[in-house]
């Protein structure tokens, strides 16, 4: 039997909020413990409005989760400083994820991208457009050798406690130089670089299958940027799970995140998985 999780749910009033619930709900088993949480902002709602939103976010679980162990809070803001304060204690943190107010966001700070770059623990962003109910294939896991350790694991413990299959997804392309006919690379290279993500992806898959020996897997070997590669992969995943390569949203813009553009563009949830040596 899996091992008890703890889960923290933000709920708001937006969409997207409510789409994570139904996301919990439908990966929650009765041994888990599920946190709602709600963050009441000085000249927001109303204490009554935040606390009645809680007590029908627990109904809702409760419908189908009679005997789950359900907690609920409302704390007082800011709202990120919270998310990530009450995030070391939990398993897992889930949010929704806004793409409808992008230029809104863009000029007061993505929540869900500045929780995802600074929390200890995985974060599982569910897109305000996702509906439960669709035809899923498997949990998706980008395969990096810089991130991958901490990332795999949780993609397959998640995977084996849903009863889902794995993929394990290597992207791969030969690397570039510019001149002043456009991006180039040497041909006779490209073997050396598809060869070096196939040892790669081997050996994630030897690391999954010692430690999960049961799990139903794959791995595919894919050209392309890692981003456009898991974009694709996304269509048709319950979960798409990244490593997470920097400890800052800071590293993030200057050096690029395949996590950052799979918030913006993926349709499934995606898990961002901190390194293990993040501090908690």
């Amino acid at each position: 039997m899996p091992e008890p999780t703890c889960w923290t749910v933000a709920v708001d009033d937006s969409d997207a909020a409510w789409n994570s619930l139904d996301w919990v709900d439908g990966v929650v088993q009765d041994t888990d413990t599920v946190r709602l949480e709600t963050v009441h902002e000085p000249r927001g709602e109303t204490l009554d409005r935040s606390t009645g939103r809680l007590t029908i976010a627990e109904h809702r679980l409760r419908e189908r989760h009679p005997g789950l162990r359900v907690e609920r809070a409302v704390v007082s803001g800011p709202t990120l400083a919270r998310l990530l304060d009450d995030a070391t204690d939990t398993d897992v943190l889930v949010i929704g994820g806004r793409r409808s107010e992008r230029l809104w966001a863009s000029l007061t700070g993505r929540v869900a991208e500045r929780v995802v770059a600074h929390a200890t623990a995985p974060v599982v962003v569910v897109p305000e457009h996702w509906r439960p109910g669709r035809v899923d294939d498997a949990v998706v896991a980008g395969v990096d050798g810089r991130t991958a350790s901490s990332a795999l694991g949780f993609a397959a413990r998640y995977a084996q406690r849903c009863r889902d299959g794995l993929v394990l997804v290597r992207a791969w392309e030969p690397p570039t130089s510019v001149s002043p006919f456009g991006a180039v690379y040497l041909e006779r290279d490209r073997p050396l670089w598809e060869h070096e993500g196939q040892l790669e992806l081997d050996a994630a898959i030897r690391a999954v299958s010692r430690s999960h020996p049961e799990l139903r897997m794959r791995g595919e070997l894919r050209q392309g940027r890692p981003s456009e590669v898991l974009i694709r992969a996304a269509t048709t995943a319950s979960l798409v799970v990244v490593g997470r390569r920097h400890g800052s949203a800071l590293g993030a813009f200057l050096t690029g995140s395949v996590g950052e553009v799979l918030l913006h563009r993926a349709s499934a949830p995606v898990c961002v998985v901190p390194p293990a040596d993040v501090p908690g």
